[in-house]
């Protein structure tokens, strides 16, 4: 199996603190790399020369580039069963859940974030 890696793309300092703890406690061999914008994660997945990352946790409420931008672009390049993303947003608007659906999503989280929710996903997602 080949090394599960996280790209975590979250602007609020204090919404990746908890998120990076969240999933450091969470029973699963993973790394992570984390970007603060959309541009920059957008960078690290198109023009990366290595694999994309095996999920992205995306935010909706980015600078440079939004989380919907972002998951336009992605899915340009890569299907969903190519690269999962899990939106995270504090945000439960029907029409941005609507919209992400459409688009291709594997999950809709809801800030804060509930650790057994995230790690439901990712038990989905992880395969042994």
């Amino acid at each position: 199996m080949r090394e599960f890696r996280i790209l975590l793309v979250e602007d609020n300092d204090d919404d990746r603190f908890l998120t990076m703890r969240i999933i450091k406690k969470l029973p699963f061999d993973l790394s992570v790399e984390t970007s603060k914008n959309g541009e920059e994660a957008l960078n690290t997945i198109l023009k990366e020369l290595a694999a994309p990352p095996s999920l992205v946790l995306l935010d909706l409420q980015l600078p440079k580039i939004s989380g919907i931008s972002l998951l336009a672009n992605i899915r340009k390049k890569y299907s969903l069963s190519e690269l999962p993303v899990i939106v995270l947003s504090s945000s439960d608007n029907p029409g941005d859940i609507k919209l992400c659906n459409e688009m291709g999503i594997s999950g809709y989280l809801s800030k804060p974030l509930d650790p057994a929710e995230l790690q439901g996903y990712l038990e989905t997602l992880i395969r042994p």
